[in-house]
């Protein structure tokens, strides 16, 4: 009964892991790369849409996660997810079954390195680079049942540097930030050849606001074409932590 059982949910799930393959990042969320950071460690929150919900779908997505910096060095780690699906998550990590295969959050990694400006000097300029990649209902399915994991990921890879502007404000001052990217999609760990990958070129504006560097609140813009169809999102957070912000 028990092999039956996870014989019947692998084969169940393995239509949706496959569907839900072709875009491992999360319509709604902005990628924040603000080069005005600091050593410090902070931990932030964020709550992104799509500016057009007809193309990209009528989601809201929140993302948690930490960073941490070390001069001119940046490291940020999230995790995000449709809002609708949030309530359920925890339950489906803990116990998987037939309903959690919809469901999926989306883990992601980015670097930064500072190559001019921080401190006094009102302009930063930094490059960075990432990865994120899905992990749905059906990988903790496979994991919890069978033992396996899926032998092809997609994952999406943003590369570009990002200027940021302080501008000296009575209060400690306004931070503006800008970022052309490419976002690569590639896939990996594949049981044969993998497909090809694409690219895609996206930018983001932003704002952050440091409030005595122990709390900052941000907002930011992305936008980006591919195939002829443009998608843009906006989102607003905050971060609270020891220093990382300037």
């Amino acid at each position: 009964m028990f092999a039956f059982r996870r014989t019947a949910l692998a084969a169940a799930t393995l239509s949706l892991a496959l569907a839900g393959a072709a875009r491992a990042q999360i319509p709604g969320m902005p990628l924040f790369t603000n080069p005005r950071y600091g050593t410090g460690i902070r931990v932030h929150a964020d709550l992104g849409r799509p500016t057009d919900t007809k193309t990209a779908g009528d989601v809201t997505v929140v993302q948690g996660g930490v960073s941490f910096a070390l001069g001119p060095v940046g490291l940020n780690a999230n995790v995000g997810l449709n809002r609708n699906s949030l309530s359920s998550t925890t339950t489906c990590v803990k116990t998987p079954t037939l309903s959690c295969v919809g469901n999926k959050v989306t883990a992601s990694a980015l670097a930064q390195l500072r190559l001019f400006g921080g401190g006094t000097n009102n302009i930063s300029v930094s490059a960075f680079g990432g990865g994120s990649v899905d992990i749905t209902g059906y990988d903790a399915a496979l994991y919890t049942y069978l033992g396996t994991v899926p032998s092809s990921k997609l994952i999406t890879i943003p590369v570009g540097a990002a200027i940021g502007l302080h501008v000296p404000l009575g209060f400690g001052g306004l931070n503006l930030w800008g970022a052309p990217r490419m976002n690569f999609y590639q896939y990996a760990n594949c049981s044969g050849t993998c497909p090809s990958g694409t690219s895609m070129f996206r930018w983001a504006l932003g704002a952050d606001l440091p409030i005595l560097r122990v709390l900052s609140v941000r907002a930011a813009f992305d936008s980006g074409s591919k195939s002829g169809v443009t998608t843009s999102y906006w989102g607003v957070g905050a971060s609270l932590g020891i220093g990382g912000m300037r």
